[in-house]
């Protein structure tokens, strides 16, 4: 009976001590991975690229998103 004990305490040891955290620190040479575009999660992606182009649209006369443009929408 004592040995079902241990062997039963041995493996939920072994269990629990491999969801430990320290096996989820992220490297710094790894978070280059985790910062790419397919890594996030945007439920509203169409829109957020909507409001980038709305955003060049108004503000690129000022140099808002990189090029100059017109402002009035043209290009």
């Amino acid at each position: 009976m004592k040995l079902i004990t241990l062997a039963i305490v041995i493996i939920a040891v072994a269990f629990l001590s491999s969801c430990s955290e320290k096996l989820a620190i992220v490297k710094p040479y790894e978070r280059e991975f985790l910062a790419e575009d397919r890594m996030f999660f945007s439920p509203m992606e169409g829109r957020s690229e909507l409001e980038g182009h709305v955003f060049l649209i108004r503000e690129a006369a000022e140099g808002g998103e990189g090029t100059f443009q017109g402002g009035c929408g043209c290009r």
